[in-house]
């Protein structure tokens, strides 16, 4: 009896402990861990190889969605038509037609992730938020539209910044960043935006 009680305090330490860890990563710190190929078995992990993915477009406008009704934005519709100017229009991932701003979810993502990506990626600092868009002209070609300021109406995510890591090995998940974890520094974006409107 006293040995399985031993045990039970033993896998008790260890979740609580794997609990705090997983809770500290954050949007700040979570590059810090990604693992690539080569530092695959330095950093322990198990599995014959590693995936990276993102999240996708339509796993975010639920999400999106649902913390601006958790903020108490009303009239909430995804994928609206925004105008930008006379010439320029964008599909916007989520809006809300009472407040008058939306999400743009940048679709796109380099082959590894990077630190930098959190601000290169989606603005410059002289001009804002660049996104480039294709549109079919009345030829049939497609042609590039480029936006090199979006209103400030529209905030934007990027789903290069949203990613996650696993294995062929269920263990490893302990030490990657999960897709649970990229849900929560998305949110955790989210709030942030809404916090400053």
């Amino acid at each position: 009896m006293k040995s399985k009680a031993t045990l039970l305090l033993f896998f008790l330490v260890i979740t609580i402990s794997y609990g705090q860890e997983k809770s500290n990563i954050n949007s700040s710190n979570y590059y810090d861990h990604y693992v690539d190929f080569p530092s695959m078995k330095k950093k322990g992990i198990q599995g014959k190889s590693i995936t990276t993915n993102w999240l996708r477009l339509d796993e975010v406008i639920p999400v999106i969605m649902e913390e601006l009704k958790r903020s108490g934005h009303k009239e909430i519709a995804e994928k609206i038509l925004i105008n930008i100017n006379n010439e320029q229009a964008i599909i916007v991932t989520v809006y809300s037609k009472k407040s008058k701003f939306g999400f743009l979810y940048i679709e796109g993502h380099t082959e590894n992730p990077n630190k930098e990506h959190r601000i290169d990626r989606t603005q410059k600092k002289s001009t804002g938020v660049e996104y480039t868009y294709w549109k079919e002209s009345p030829t049939g070609e497609f042609v590039a539209v480029k936006i090199e300021k979006l209103p400030k109406n529209i905030l934007v995510l990027n789903e290069n910044c949203y990613w996650y890591q696993y294995t062929d090995n269920p263990t490893d998940q302990k030490k990657l960043i999960t897709k649970e974890d990229a849900y929560r520094i998305l949110k955790e974006d989210i709030k942030s935006y809404l916090s400053k409107k």
